[in-house]
């Protein structure tokens, strides 16, 4: 998660330095830079939540059992 959280934070940095830019070079970098770190970023989030579901699923699963 800590890497998600940073690529967003990237992400947001580029976008910034995107609106800011004056030249066409620099807004073009610093826009591909920040569609591909919130991408990356999202797809890091969309694959890990899964796994975190079923851990916490799983969780609950054996505190039932332990209580009955």
């Amino acid at each position: 998660m800590a890497v998600q959280i940073a690529l967003f934070l990237a992400a947001i940095w580029a976008g910034w330095r995107f609106y800011a830019a004056s030249e066409v070079l620099a807004a073009v970098k610093y826009g591909i830079s920040a569609a591909v770190l919130a991408l990356m970023a999202l797809q890091i989030k969309l694959a890990l939540m899964p796994v975190m579901q079923a851990n916490r699923i799983l969780l609950a699963l054996r505190q039932i059992e332990r209580r009955g």
